[in-house]
């Protein structure tokens, strides 16, 4: 195969910024939270932001990107599909993803997707709330669907997007890829306010599907997550990983399931992303055949490394991944 995955998700131009509790009460949102927003909210409160807010990086984001990101930056051989603006210059470097004749990003006259990452400094933990506004992202439809660069790869990473049409392209997508391809699916929260329904085709083709406490319950309408969990299986996602944050990570199968502690990081500057680089972590060790609770320890590992420093600045090596392989050689799922 060409690639060991392509992602198929958003690309956004993030900042990151420090805002005080005064600045949250003003917006209506709280810590952790992740709310998509138009640009009337973004002319009435970014001048806001400035004002009260201390601007502290800027740099790539996307869900899908972050892992993409993550996994290259590990040594795998990588692919992206998505859409972005002519902004992205001196913002983006699209090479993080892939070879630039290997990635397929539309380019068109609208800015790229952006997304505000808002931490309270007088957080200790450094809960980030986030606030998206999709612009260039909604025009990764199915128009420029281009099978045979899909079927060139192990495994197929999708996120979510705000609009509907790349939610369709995506599953006509699975529609026509090949079963000998895998599908990891992380839909985020914005895909699971939309229910099981809208997403029931996805996760029946999902070989891993990412989601954490809050996503299974405005996913299923269910509080016990054991009971979601089972749902989930049933309809025919094979593993499922529950991200749950400073808890730890947890897989589970239809006979079994597996718990990871969280990795103390060396300090705690930026969560944003943790989550996609955890994905990226049991991505990577499942492309490298290693047992389901060693997928876990790599992507508690991964997650740790990443938010010791804002967006990517941190994301783990392929030094890193050759570490943890050295020390973590048991191979073949169990």
């Amino acid at each position: 195969m060409e690639f060991d995955c392509i992602g198929f998700g958003s690309i956004n131009i993030d900042e990151f910024w420090e805002a005080p509790s005064e600045f949250f009460k003003l917006i209506g949102i709280s810590p952790s939270e992740e709310v998509v927003r138009d640009t009337e909210w973004f002319r009435e409160y970014y001048p806001l932001l400035e004002q009260l807010g201390s601007l502290k990086a800027i740099g790539p984001g996307g869900s899908a990107a972050n892992a993409v990101a993550a996994l290259r930056r590990m040594g795998f051989k990588t692919g992206f599909y998505g859409a972005a603006g002519n902004d992205i210059e001196g913002k983006i470097n699209l090479e993080e993803l892939g070879r630039n004749d290997l990635l397929r990003v539309q380019f068109t006259e609208l800015p790229s997707g952006r997304c505000l990452a808002l931490i309270n400094p007088e957080d200790s933990n450094r809960d980030r709330a986030l606030v998206i506004l999709p612009n260039a992202n909604s025009l990764a439809d199915s128009n420029s669907l281009n099978m045979n660069y899909f079927h060139q790869s192990d495994w197929v990473h999708l996120t979510s997007f705000v609009s509907p049409q790349p939610l369709e392209a995506q599953k006509q997508l699975l529609q026509d890829l090949s079963p000998s391809i895998k599908v990891s699916f992380d839909p985020g929260v914005v895909y699971c306010r939309l229910g099981i329904k809208a997403l029931k085709p996805i996760i029946a083709r999902s070989d891993v599907l990412f989601v954490t406490e809050e996503e299974l319950k405005l996913l299923t309408s269910i509080h016990e997550t054991e009971e979601s969990i089972s749902g989930l299986l049933t309809i025919g996602a094979k593993i499922i990983v529950l991200k749950m944050g400073p808890l730890g990570l947890k897989a589970f199968q239809a006979d079994r399931s597996w718990f990871q502690e969280t990795i103390p990081p060396a300090g705690i500057v930026d969560r944003t992303g943790a989550g996609d680089v955890a994905a990226a972590g049991f991505l990577a060790g499942m492309i490298s055949s290693l047992t389901i609770a060693n997928c876990l320890a790599l992507a508690a590992w991964a997650a740790s490394r990443s938010i010791e420093g804002y967006g990517r600045s941190t994301y783990p090596d392929n030094e890193f991944l050759k570490i943890f392989l050295a020390k973590n050689t048991t191979s073949v799922y169990s």
